[in-house]
């Protein structure tokens, strides 16, 4: 059974007190009847002496009348022994009966008168069956006189006694138990407190705080507790705002880190790797299996959970290109990051491509004006064949030109060598202007040309001279694949963002006040560009048909061009064809009353000079 502290304090108090009582009770008592007993064995001896005078100075009369006589003369037991232990008298026993008693020669205070002295002893009386104190003297006659005394008036004395000693110690008990009884609640009450405070602490309520009254050793106590409970607090919260400072860090990196328990299970994975690995809600305590099922994957958990640390590590998950790494604890379990490096791959193949085409278009011009000047060195050559090779090389030096003019135009667009310049320009009138430049090549090709824009989506605030190149650039892409009698068109409408719907043409605007934006379209008649290449074909030196445009001077750089321009003011572009019916490029704009910062949301910061039409 389990006590309370103020419980076993008030029951050590009740057992202490009744061990008191029952102490002083026995103690009383037995002291009490130490001394009423030697006080009548000292009544009991006066006596005796008297006795053993009377029978000495009658020795004619027979011990049993003597005994008799004498107990009647002094109101106690007389008894007469011989030495051979046989009774000779005794004042309350006669005839028969004194025959019947037994040899008192064993008897402690006769064995003690046969040797001379006086023997006193107290016990049951085996004839009376009472408590007798016995004394015992040798008489000159030859005889042992005994006087015996019953004890019943000094038990009941000291019963009297002992009951009263008692009954106070009761009542003491009682008094005293009511007193130990608050003096322990008093007492453990502090501690109550202090242990309450400590459940609380314990409970994670550190600002709770023990108080008590005193400068005792539990007030000590409490402050002690106090000072742990702050030093806790202190010490947890700097843990909170640590571990806080650290989630937010890991959090907020770009990499994706997964924490898992020696068993595989996920034990923390950051907004990075949940979408790394498409991992919905909270991912905490599933495998590594339902994180995923590459095998590479789980290598790599398998061999940092035993215990290596995995170095830099390519995976492919879900169609990504990812950079692993993964250490493990020291408690168990490892921590795995992942760096998503997929646009880093895709750029170095972009650029890899670059290098490897505008390598390619240099070197074709460069061949043939080295292979033509050469032959031009001939003193032998005709005229007329001198003057064609020459055409050759000036028709190769100008595609050269346009190339480099092409790739610093390029150049300046991504390295922010160029700012918008946003004026209120007539996407009408700035065709038609753009169209003029390609009369000549139209009227062979019999091509159309058709301009059709509303009036509410006829202005737009871009740089006359951007947009001038932008259409320029479309215009030219679009004469070299229209077949004879093709069209082009060019249309405009409003739009309410910036950002194109692939799924349609254009998001309509709903009202007035959503429509800040213009969506420009360019289509054409010409063969249509196959699906497969429609993502790629913004990219630097891309061509769907290389041997074509090569032919036709083309220098593959038009559309990234036209791209970075429109990404400048802060449109979208896309393309959309189907082979057999055409291609349409469209872009977005900003309306005059929505004119753009002059900031190039691509990146690119001032200059105020336009790239050379390409």
């Amino acid at each position: 059974m389990h006590l309370r502290a103020d419980q076993k304090l008030f029951l050590s108090y009740l057992a202490v007190i009744a061990a008191v009582v029952v102490a002083l009770t026995l103690g009383v008592g037995s002291m009490l009847r130490k001394h009423l007993t030697a006080i009548v064995a000292d009544d009991l001896t006066r006596e005796l002496m008297l006795v053993r005078t009377l029978e000495e100075r009658t020795p004619a009369i027979a011990p049993d009348s003597l005994a008799d006589w004498l107990g009647h003369l002094t109101g106690r037991r007389i008894t007469l022994i011989g030495h051979d232990g046989v009774v000779r008298g005794d004042s309350e026993k006669d005839g028969a009966e004194l025959a019947a008693m037994e040899n008192h020669g064993a008897r402690p205070e006769v064995r003690a008168a046969l040797r001379g002295r006086m023997g006193e002893d107290v016990r049951v009386s085996a004839t009376i069956g009472a408590q007798y104190l016995y004394l015992a003297v040798p008489a000159s006659t030859g005889l042992i006189i005994r006087v015996s005394v019953p004890l019943r008036e000094v038990n009941r004395a000291v019963a009297r006694v002992q009951r009263g000693i008692f009954g106070v110690g009761v009542i003491a008990l009682v008094l005293t138990g009511l007193l130990s009884f608050g003096f322990s609640r008093v007492v453990t009450q502090p501690l109550r407190h202090i242990a309450g405070a400590a459940r609380a602490m314990a409970a994670g309520d550190l600002a709770q705080r023990a108080r008590t009254r005193g400068r005792d050793e539990l007030a000590e106590m409490a402050d002690a507790l106090n000072m742990l409970a702050g030093e806790l607090q202190r010490r947890l919260g700097q843990l909170e705002g640590e571990r806080a400072e650290m989630s937010a860090l890991i959090d907020a990196m770009s990499e994706g880190v997964l924490a898992i328990d020696p068993q595989g299970r996920v034990r923390r994975a950051n907004p990075a790797a949940r979408s790394m690995f498409s991992l919905a809600g909270d991912p905490r305590g599933i495998a590594p299996e339902e994180v995923a099922r590459r095998q590479g994957f789980l290598d790599l958990v398998h061999g940092v959970l035993a215990g290596e640390a995995v170095p830099a590590t390519d995976l492919s998950v879900d169609g990504r290109s990812l950079l692993a790494t993964a250490q493990p604890l020291p408690g168990g379990g490892a921590v795995m990051v992942f760096l998503d490096v997929s646009q880093l791959r895709r750029l170095e193949g972009v650029r890899r491509d670059f290098v490897a085409n505008a390598s390619h278009e240099l070197k074709t011009p460069l061949t043939a004006i080295r292979g033509y000047s050469e032959t031009l060195l001939d003193d032998d050559l005709p005229p007329e064949l001198r003057r064609q090779f020459a055409r050759t090389v000036q028709q190769n030096a100008e595609r050269l030109q346009r190339i480099v003019d092409d790739l610093l135009d390029l150049s300046r667009l991504e390295s922010g060598g160029w700012r918008v310049q946003p004026e209120i320009v007539s996407v009408a009138d700035l065709a038609r202007d753009a169209w003029c430049g390609f009369r000549d090549a139209a009227e062979r090709a019999h091509a159309r040309f058709e301009v059709n824009v509303p009036p509410d989506a006829e202005y737009a605030c871009a740089d006359p001279a951007a947009l001038r190149q932008i259409l320029s650039n479309l215009f030219s892409n679009a004469l070299r694949y229209i077949p004879d009698r093709g069209g082009i068109r060019v249309s405009a409408r409003t739009v309410a963002s910036p950002v194109l719907d692939s799924g349609r043409r254009g998001a309509e605007p709903t009202s007035a006040a959503a429509r800040p934006w213009v969506c420009v379209e360019v289509a054409d008649d010409g063969a249509g560009i196959a699906s497969a290449h429609l993502p790629r074909i913004f990219e630097r030196f891309y061509r769907v048909d290389p041997g074509r445009s090569r032919e036709e001077g083309g220098t593959g750089l038009g559309l990234a061009i036209v791209k970075h321009m429109v990404e400048g003011h802060g449109g979208t572009i896309q393309a959309e064809s189907q082979l057999g019916r055409g291609t349409t490029i469209r872009f977005t704009l900003p309306t005059p009353e929505h004119e753009p910062s002059g900031d190039d949301p691509a990146g690119a910061p001032s200059g105020a000079e336009s790239p050379s039409p390409g």
